[in-house]
């Protein structure tokens, strides 16, 4: 059973609150939260990369939120470099008034929440990100059911190709969790993909009622221990 660190939290409201977590960031961080037009979007920024920081000492208490670096691998997923950090694995996503950060030891991890859009433009989409048998899956559902399982799949496909770190380059068609029954989740994959989905598991979450998360590591089975530190 892996053990996985799932920590939430509500964006930052308080300008007070986000001028002492944006010190703990670097400068990086700090140059990329400046250059969010919205404020809305630069506080969500400053939650999601703090509660990292957080999460992470939380695990290595000998290192400062503060003192953290990261260096960024090919498509883009971050990793912690201290020396204190060991086989810790990290993974943070964030969307409308929701942030996540996912730890392991030792385990590619991946997590995503997204906000349950109401908008129903988002099932055109469906034919390019969705195998065919999700697709047909969708069509055979009533509205309210089918918005629900199309998050379910997004959040999934997302959590999956996070914790490989190649991102969007892998193609989402050819990952399907079709045969996934409730919260039950069966993954498969095309051979093109060189992966065997039988060495991953999943859990999926729901932070609130507009809000879809999902978390995946390569592992036999999996355990979410959830937590909402108090960042605000």
């Amino acid at each position: 059973m892996t053990v996985v660190d799932l920590a939430l939290a509500t964006p930052l409201t308080s300008q007070l609150r986000a001028t002492q977590l944006t010190a703990m960031l670097d400068d990086d961080e700090r140059a990329r939260a400046d250059h969010f037009h919205h404020h809305d979007d630069r506080l969500l920024y400053i939650t999601a990369h703090a509660l990292t920081r957080l999460v992470l000492t939380r695990r290595r208490p000998s290192v400062d939120p503060s003192a953290w670096r990261f260096s960024v691998g090919p498509w883009g997923r971050p990793h912690p470099i201290n020396a204190e950090t060991g086989e810790l694995r990290c993974n943070l996503s964030h969307t409308r008034g929701m942030t996540a950060v996912a730890v392991t030891e030792g385990t590619d991890v991946g997590v995503d929440v997204e906000w349950i859009r109401p908008d129903d433009w988002i099932f055109d989409t469906a034919p390019t990100v969705f195998s065919a048998a999700e697709v047909d899956s969708l069509g055979s559902l009533g509205n309210d059911e089918r918005r629900d399982r199309f998050f379910l799949y997004w959040t999934l496909k997302e959590s999956y190709i996070k914790a490989r770190g190649r991102g969007v380059s892998l193609p989402l068609t050819l990952i399907s969790f079709a045969r996934s029954v409730g919260e039950q989740v069966t993954l498969d994959l095309d051979p093109s993909l060189g992966d065997d989905a039988s060495s991953w598991a999943f859990a999926t979450f729901r932070p609130s009622t507009d809000v879809r998360g999902a978390v995946a590591v390569r592992a036999p089975s999996i355990e979410l221990e959830l937590s909402w530190p108090d960042v605000a």
